[in-house]
C-alpha cells in the first residue's frame, strides 16, 4: 500500500473536477484559494458540500469578456448537469451557428454558441479561432432542436447575448421555460385525446398509443406490459416507435420514457448495438437512440413542476437522467435501497440491481404523467398492468434471467414503497378524484367507454369459460379437469405415485401458469381449443397435471428423447426456497422410481451429468428456443471448469487441466505412490504406514461428519506429489498417465452418495466406483500432505413435522493435511451460504474469508483489496480487464 496520503483538499479537487470537468490543476487552485479565504466547510461536513459551495461561487461570478465559446459552453453544460441533464458528454462540434453541444436526451435539444459576424462567408465558423471569427465581438447563445418541437420559446427569436447574465441564471431560465413549454403542449393535447387505450380506456391522441409489434393493437404506456396483450413484444420494432415519438413530440406521454428505460435495463448487455445490428438486417430504420445502450445516463424522465413534485427532486430541472433520479432518491433516504431489498425478500422476489432504477423510472414517470394528464387514472393503475408482458419479449432481446421475477419486483416496489413515497398515500388510501372519472364533470365531453365496456364483457365471459376448463367453478366436486386430457393406459398406469405439487408455492405457480395459458388459448380460438395439449403445441408450455396418470401421459407425449426444455424446478424434494429455471435435455419419462417413494420422474441431461427431476417438484416446463444453452445444474469440479463451462467427464486422455482419473488409473497411481513411499522410507516404512493409516482414519471421520445427512457430497483431494515420474528402483514401474506428471498436485474428485435402504447393501453411504480405493487415497494424502475440500450439495429430506423449518444452505469445508510425514490435518475454511441472493448477507458465514487454496495461488489467483472468498475466490493475474 502506498504511504502517500491524499489530503482533504486534493479529494475535494478531484470531486470538483469530476463534477465540472474543469481539470484537476484548476480545481485544486480553486480549492486552495477558497480555503485561504475560509470559504470551505469543515472536513466533517463532507466533500459534497464543499464542491457545491465552489460551484455556486463560480456560477455567481459575472461572465468576463471577451471569453472563449468553449469555456462558456463548458460552464453552461456543467449547470445543466447539476439540474440532472445528461448534457455535453461527447464534447462540442463546430456546426452551423457556432460551437454546438447537445444538451441531453431532451428531443435532441442542442446549445450553440457563436459570434455576431456580419461579413461571415461560411455557415460553419469556429467562434474561438481568430482566423475565422472576431474574438472581440460578444458571444451569443442559441438553443434549438432538429425537429423544431423542443425549441425554448424565449429563444425562438434566435439569439441571446451571453454576457448579459450569469451562466447559472441562463441555465435555470432555459430549464424553466422548457418545463413550461412541455406542460402547455401536453395540456394542449386534451382536445385531441379522443382515442381510448383498448385495455385501460384512458384517452390519448391517436399517435401517442404504440404497438408492441407490427400486428398488435396500439396501447398506452401503462398497458404495454399488460397480460391482455395479444402479441409478444418485438423489441426492435417497439424501440424504433418509441424513439420516433419521444424524439419528435415534446408532448409525448411521460410513461413511454419509463417503458424504454425498463426494457433497456433488463433486456441484456450491449442492447443498443444488438438493436442496431438487427435493424440493419431488417432493412428498415437503421439505428436506435443512445438510451438503449446507456439507460442510466441517456434515459430522460420528465418531472412535474417544482411545486408539485417530491422533496427528493426539488433540486432537479424539468426532467433528469435516470442516474440523477436514482442518486436523488438515495440521497433523500439513504436506507431506501436497503428497504427495497428487504421488501423483495419478503415478497419472495430475487433482487437484481436493475430493479431499483427500473422501479424509480416507472414511479417518477407515471407520477409525472398523472399530474400532466389529470383526467387519466392515477399512477397506481400501472401496478395492475405489470403482468406477463416483459416475459413475452421475443428472443434474442428477451429479459435476461427470470422475467417474472422482474415483473413481481416492479409491482412490489411500486405498490408498497415508491408510489406511497412520491404520492404521500398508499393504494388503499387513494383519494377519489371526480375529474379522473369520465363524464362526471360538466365540461367533460369525452366519448363514453364503449370499447372498454366491450373489453370488460369479453374478460368476464372468458373468465367463466376458462374456470370451467380448469375445473375451478365454485361448489363443484373435485375431479380431473378437461384441461388435463386423457390418462395413460396399460402397465404404466398401475400403481403410480403422486405428481401433486410438492409445496404450496409450486401449486401456486402451476395454477397461475395454467390460468395464463388457458386465457391466451381462449383469446385465439375460444373455449374449444383450451387444453394442455394445445398449450404445448401452440405455446410450448407444459404444466404437469396434479393427477399422476394424466401427468405421465402428457410427459410421454410432449417430451420424447432429446427434447430441450426450460424447467421451473424447486429442487429435489422441493428443498429450494424459490424455483430455479434450468435448461436440460429430456432423456426418458419414468412412470416409477426405485426409491423409498415410488414417484414419476424425468431423466434429464444438463450437458455434464444425468439426473432426475421428480414431476411433483416441477412447476412449469417450456419448450426451449433453437440455440438455448444447457444449464449446468451440479457444480463443476474446479474453478477453471466453471470458467470454461466444461466438465472433467469430457476431458480427453492426456489433458493436464482436469485430472479426474478412471478407477484403473486411480488404482495404478495409489499403488505406485505407496510403493514409492516404501522405497523412500526403507526400514521405517512400517511405523510410517501405521501413522498414516491412523491419520487417514481421523480424516475419514471428519469427512463423514460433513457428508452425513446429505444425499450427495462432492469431495476433492489434492496431494502434494510433484515427482510422480520417478522410476521404481525395483524396475517394476508402469507408465503413469500424462496428467499425473505435470508438476502440479495430484488431483482426484469423487462423490459420496446416500444409499437407498431398499438396495439391501447395509451401507448408509457409497463412494461410487472409487469405493475400494478411497482408503488408499486418503492414506497417500496423509503420507505426502495436501488439501481436501467437501461440498455437501443435496441435504436429505427433513423428518420434522414442519418442513418449512428445514434450512437450505450451501456449504464448503476445506482441510489442509500436513506432509510429508506430518500425519495431522486442520480445518482452514468453512463457508455457509444461507442467502445466495446477496453475498454480504449476515446470514452467510465464512471462517476464513481471505483464504485461497494453494492450487489456485499457483495458477495465479489472488484476492483484490477488500475482496472475500464468500462467492468468488478472486481474480487471476493477467485477467484483470476481463474480471474487473
Amino acid at each position: 500500500m502506498s504511504s502517500k496520503k491524499i489530503t482533504n483538499r486534493q479529494q475535494i479537487a478531484r470531486a470538483l473536477n469530476k463534477a465540472t470537468g474543469c481539470g484537476y490543476q484548476q480545481a485544486l487552485e480553486r480549492v486552495v484559494e477558497a480555503a485561504e479565504r475560509n470559504l470551505l466547510p469543515p472536513a466533517s461536513v463532507g466533500r459534497a458540500e464543499a464542491v457545491r459551495i465552489l460551484i455556486d461561487r463560480a456560477a455567481a461570478e459575472p461572465v468576463p469578456g471577451p471569453m472563449l465559446a468553449k469555456d462558456y459552453l463548458k460552464a453552461l453544460v456543467t449547470e445543466f448537469r447539476l439540474l440532472g441533464w445528461g448534457a455535453g458528454d461527447h464534447g462540442p462540434d463546430v456546426e452551423c451557428f457556432g460551437l454546438t453541444a447537445y444538451a441531453g436526451p431532451v428531443a435532441g435539444l442542442s446549445l450553440s454558441v457563436g459570434r455576431a459576424d456580419d461579413d461571415a462567408g461560411s455557415d460553419e465558423l469556429d467562434p474561438d479561432d481568430p482566423e475565422q471569427s472576431d474574438l472581440s465581438k460578444p458571444l451569443y447563445l442559441m438553443s434549438m432542436c432538429p425537429s423544431g418541437n423542443a425549441k425554448v420559446e424565449d429563444f425562438e427569436d434566435g439569439l441571446a447575448d451571453c454576457s448579459t447574465e450569469a451562466v447559472r441564471v441562463t441555465a435555470r431560465r432555459m430549464d424553466t421555460e422548457l418545463g413550461k413549454t412541455r406542460l402547455r403542449r401536453v395540456r394542449g393535447m386534451e382536445e385531441r385525446s379522443t382515442t381510448p387505450c383498448p385495455i385501460c380506456g384512458d384517452r390519448y391522441p391517436e399517435h401517442h398509443l404504440l404497438k408492441n409489434s407490427h400486428s398488435a393493437d396500439p396501447v398506452c404506456p401503462a398497458c404495454i406490459f399488460d397480460g391482455d396483450q395479444r402479441y409478444r413484444v418485438d423489441l426492435p420494432y417497439l424501440a424504433v416507435e418509441l424513439d420516433r415519438l419521444l424524439n419528435d413530440d415534446l408532448s409525448a406521454p411521460a410513461g413511454w420514457d419509463a417503458v424504454a428505460a425498463v426494457l433497456a435495463l433488463t433486456c441484456g448487455p450491449n442492447l443498443g448495438t444488438r438493436l442496431d445490428r438487427e435493424l440493419k438486417e431488417r432493412g428498415g430504420w437503421p439505428f436506435v437512440m443512445e438510451r438503449w445502450g446507456e439507460p442510466l445516463q441517456r434515459s430522460w424522465i420528465w418531472l412535474p413542476p417544482p411545486d408539485h413534485r417530491h422533496e427528493a427532486f426539488k433540486h432537479l430541472g424539468a426532467g433528469a437522467t435516470l442516474a440523477a433520479l436514482v442518486d436523488a432518491v438515495d440521497r433523500h433516504d439513504p436506507t431506501a435501497r436497503a428497504s427495497a431489498k428487504a421488501l423483495c425478500r419478503a415478497s419472495e422476489v430475487r433482487w437484481r440491481d436493475a430493479l431499483w432504477p427500473a422501479s424509480i423510472a416507472f414511479a417518477v414517470a407515471f407520477t409525472t404523467q398523472g399530474y400532466e394528464r389529470d383526467r387519466h387514472r392515477t399512477p397506481f393503475h400501472v401496478v395492475h398492468s405489470l403482468s406477463d408482458g416483459l416475459e413475452q419479449t421475443m428472443k434474442p432481446f428477451a429479459v435476461t434471467g427470470d422475467a417474472l421475477n422482474v415483473e413481481y419486483g416492479l409491482e412490489a416496489l411500486l405498490k408498497n414503497q415508491l408510489f406511497p413515497m412520491l404520492l404521500g398515500h398508499s393504494l388503499d388510501e387513494e383519494p377519489d378524484d371526480p375529474r379522473r372519472r369520465y363524464g362526471t364533470q360538466p365540461d367533460d365531453n369525452r366519448p363514453a367507454r364503449t370499447h372498454t365496456d366491450a373489453h370488460l364483457t369479453h374478460s368476464i365471459d372468458r373468465a367463466n369459460q376458462v374456470a370451467v376448463v380448469l375445473g375451478k367453478i365454485p361448489f363443484t366436486p373435485p375431479g380431473v379437469p378437461s384441461w388435463d386430457g386423457s390418462p395413460v393406459a396399460g402397465a404404466d398406469a398401475q400403481g403410480l405415485g403422486s405428481t401433486a405439487p410438492a409445496n404450496d408455492q409450486c401449486r401456486a405457480v402451476r395454477d397461475e401458469a395454467r390460468q395464463q395459458a388457458a386465457e391466451a388459448l381462449y383469446d385465439l380460438d375460444g373455449s374449444d381449443a383450451v387444453d394442455a395439449e394445445q398449450a404445448w403445441t401452440r405455446n410450448g408450455w407444459w404444466i404437469p397435471s396434479d393427477h399422476a396418470s394424466h401427468a405421465v401421459r402428457q410427459a410421454q407425449q410432449f417430451l420424447p428423447a432429446k427434447t430441450r426444455v426450460h424447467a421451473l424446478w424447486f429442487g429435489p424434494g422441493a428443498q429450494l426456497p424459490e424455483p430455479v429455471q434450468v435448461c436440460v435435455d429430456t432423456t426418458i419419462v419414468h412412470p416409477h422410481s426405485s426409491g423409498p417413494r415410488d414417484m414419476p420422474w424425468l431423466e434429464v441431461w444438463d450437458g455434464h451429468s444425468v439426473f432426475g427431476l421428480t414431476l411433483s417438484d416441477i412447476a412449469l416446463v417450456r419448450r426451449a428456443e433453437p440455440g438455448d444453452e444447457l444449464t449446468q445444474v451440479w457444480p463443476s469440479p474446479s474453478p477453471s471448469d466453471r470458467e470454461d463451462d466444461v466438465t472433467v467427464n469430457e476431458t480427453t486422455p492426456g489433458t493436464t487441466d482436469r485430472p479426474l482419473p478412471t478407477l484403473d488409473d486411480l488404482s495404478l497411481l495409489t499403488n505406485q505412490f505407496l510403493h514409492l513411499a516404501g522405497h523412500r522410507l526403507g526400514e521405517g516404512w512400517k511405523s510410517v504406514d501405521e501413522k498414516a493409516y491412523a491419520a487417514h482414519q481421523r480424516l475419514e471421520k471428519a469427512l463423514e461428519a460433513e457428508y452425513t445427512g446429505f444425499l450427495a457430497t462432492t469431495v476433492k483431494v489434492w496431494i502434494n506429489l510433484f515427482d510422480t515420474d520417478h522410476p521404481c528402483p525395483s524396475g517394476r514401474n508402469q507408465t503413469l498417465p500424462g496428467y499425473a506428471t505435470t508438476g502440479k498436485p495430484y488431483e482426484v474428485e469423487f462423490n459420496v452418495h446416500a444409499h437407498d435402504p431398499s438396495c439391501g447393501c447395509g451401507q448408509e453411504y457409497g463412494f461410487g466406483e472409487f469405493s475400494d480405493r478411497v482408503c488408499q487415497l486418503l492414506i497417500v494424502l496423509c503420507l505426502y500432505g495436501g488439501l481436501m475440500e467437501a461440498h455437501p450439495m443435496i441435504e436429505a429430506a427433513t423428518t420434522t413435522e414442519n418442513p418449512d423449518d428445514h434450512e437450505v444452505a450451501l456449504r464448503d469445508i476445506s482441510w489442509v493435511v500436513d506432509g510429508p510425514d506430518g500425519y495431522d490435518f486442520r480445518e482452514v475454511q468453512r463457508r455457509v451460504m444461507r442467502d445466495v441472493t446477496e453475498a454480504e448477507s449476515s446470514l452467510n458465514t465464512d471462517t476464513n474469508p481471505t483464504y485461497i487454496p494453494p492450487y489456485m495461488v499457483a495458477d495465479g489467483w489472488y484476492l483484490p483489496e477488500g475482496g472475500t472468498s464468500m462467492m468468488f475466490h478472486g481474480r487471476r493475474h493477467g485477467d484483470e480487464d476481463e474480471t474487473g
